[in-house]
């Protein structure tokens, strides 16, 4: 059973910790997706569910104009045209949300974000990967099915805080305590024993939360030097099995 990303975002807002790290979201209107490129500049607009990048648009207010893109389609209004412009990109048997829009911090001249791999293979959320995922040039979303590609996050967070090993490891830390927050939180209500997480980190290093997807696959990792990330989420894939079958 999938989670929608509303109910997602209500959960963890309740959490002390991962409600500061929520980018403000709300079910869609036509007032709240002008209130929030009023403030923001950016919006994304998402359908409630659904995952690999699909059907996300990107609204972005350009002065008086507004460029409205979705995958590798865009367009340029004026106000009055901008509702009429989502539509045409949205599926109307969909339930939509508007998201806001980030300055995400960029890896080779591209923005990313962090997926991290959990897996709970017995009573414990373990952490069974962790890489950037690099958007493909002039792309809005990250995800391996839309040509975004794995990078090492150690490599990709030093470049970011330009050799900085300190910030480095102090923002690893905390991608490892907020994604742990959010498996738990996840998992009071839904028994699900895999989640991807992803986190984006702006250029200032704050770190939000974007969704936590169930099932998420891991071809992504397989793109990585090091093939370790690969090899313990399939071991613990098996372990998920073997408790499943005798639990």
């Amino acid at each position: 059973m999938p989670i929608g990303k509303m109910i997602q975002y209500r959960e963890m807002q309740e959490h002390p910790v991962l409600r500061f790290h929520l980018p403000e979201t709300n079910w869609i209107s036509k007032a709240r997706t002008f209130r929030m490129l009023d403030e923001y500049r950016t919006v994304y607009i998402k359908p409630n569910y659904g995952s690999g990048g699909t059907g996300v648009i990107r609204a972005k207010k350009l002065g008086r104009r507004y460029e409205i893109r979705c995958g590798s389609n865009r367009r340029i209004v004026r106000s009055h045209a901008v509702r009429k412009a989502i539509r045409t990109y949205r599926r109307s048997h969909r339930r939509y949300l508007v998201q806001q829009g980030l300055r995400l911090a960029k890896y080779q001249g591209s923005i990313f974000d962090v997926r991290v791999y959990m897996q709970k293979p017995e009573s414990e959320w373990v952490i069974s990967g962790m890489t950037g995922r690099v958007a493909a040039p002039r792309k809005v979303v990250t995800n391996y099915r839309k040509g975004g590609h794995a990078a090492p996050l150690s490599k990709v967070l030093l470049k970011v805080f330009e050799n900085d090993r300190t910030k480095m490891k102090e923002t690893l830390d905390q991608i490892i305590e907020l994604s742990k927050m959010v498996a738990d939180t996840i998992d009071k209500n839904y028994p699900y024993r895999e989640l991807g997480i992803d986190l984006a980190i702006e250029k200032s290093g704050q770190i939000w939360i974007i969704e936590a997807n169930p099932h998420p696959g891991h071809k992504l990792f397989k793109q990585l030097p090091n093939y370790g990330m690969v090899r313990n989420i399939l071991k613990n894939k098996r372990r998920i099995r073997h408790w499943e079958k005798y639990h």
